[in-house]
């Protein structure tokens, strides 16, 4: 088949799942509300689902068809394209800030989770069991969120449609068939351009498919800065590389048998996602604290943290370096 069939389904795929994810979010989040679901359970629990969607379908889907190296790339890829690109990008357009709550819980999880899966990744195989481990810990981690924000105000910025709950029931279970179908054509295309032009499949699982799947993080982040919810970009960028690592590599280890990857092939990335999450710790941490009074605090102070520019340009210098080193490895 002729490159270009594999381009234009990677395109279109690219578009379904994109707009299938944006819609998923919208309409989910009115038929939670509609069911009596608080709002801020609906922001960590349907909201973070839905812009990490992509991930999870593809994935999964990569690893079903066994190309381990699109499954596992995909993650490593997103994860680096989060925090080097559009955690850096968001900063550099409005101010960064980070609340407390993510610096001490989300932050710290990311961290442990991040190094735990790269020593799991090391040997290039992503057992079942490494699957299972990663899924369980993710379910918890889930459940220890939905009871910490029990009781807490909303303060995300919640899309609810003017639809019935019978429409948005049924819209919902359309778009997930979109973004698998999505997937799916995304997936196979991907694998075409490798074979077509003798690119290792992790390579492209690396780029090409980590900058698509990482397009609803980057609206998202954009929406947010725009509309002045400055302390959502780090919240949305933290906790998709949670979903990432636990959720995604989990389901992906479980369906596809246990995945393995040349573990040298992938050690220098695995490194790079390692190094981004640290850097990014390092940046969040050595800024300066501030505190601001808070609706949900009373008249308590909360803390805060503010990324001056410059932390936010070398995160963005470091993952153009890595991106050039992947481009002058492939050639």
């Amino acid at each position: 088949m002729s490159i270009l069939q594999f381009i234009l389904a990677v395109a279109a795929g690219f578009i379904a799942l994109c707009w299938s994810a944006n819609r998923l979010v919208e309409v989910a989040s009115t038929l939670a509300f509609r069911l009596g679901m608080p709002l801020l359970t609906i922001g960590v629990t349907v909201v973070a689902f839905g812009t990490s969607a992509p991930e999870l379908m593809v994935s999964s889907v990569a690893a079903f068809n066994a190309s381990g190296g699109i499954a596992i790339g995909n993650v490593v890829g997103s994860n680096i394209v989060n925090i080097g690109l559009i955690l850096a990008i968001g900063g550099l357009i409005a101010p960064l800030v980070v609340k407390a709550r993510i610096v001490y819980r989300e932050l710290s999880i990311l961290l442990v989770a991040t190094l735990a899966t790269a020593l799991m990744l090391l040997d290039g195989v992503l057992s079942v069991w490494d699957g299972a481990i990663l899924f369980v810990v993710f379910i918890a981690y889930c459940f220890y969120l939905l009871k910490s924000s029990a009781g807490q105000e909303g303060e995300q910025d919640i899309p609810v449609l003017p639809i019935s709950t019978l429409r948005a029931s049924m819209e919902s279970l359309v778009m997930l068939v979109i973004l698998v179908l999505g997937s799916q054509l995304l997936v196979w295309g991907a694998k075409g351009i490798a074979l077509a032009m003798g690119v290792n499949e992790l390579v492209i699982g690396l780029t090409l498919v980590a900058f698509g799947t990482s397009l609803p993080e980057l609206a998202a982040v954009v929406v947010s800065a725009r509309k002045g919810l400055h302390d959502m970009t780090a919240a949305t960028v933290i906790g998709s590389n949670i979903f990432n690592i636990l959720g995604v590599l989990g389901v992906s280890g479980i369906i596809g048998q246990g995945i393995t990857v040349d573990a040298v092939a992938l050690r220098i990335d695995i490194l790079t996602m390692v190094v981004m999450t640290i850097l990014l710790a390092v940046v969040v941490y050595s800024s300066k604290a501030s505190f601001e009074s808070e609706k949900q605090h009373g008249n308590l102070p909360a803390s805060i943290w503010k990324i001056s520019g410059y932390k936010c340009l070398i995160l963005l210098f470091t993952f153009v370096a890595y991106m050039a080193w992947l481009i002058v490895k492939s050639m």
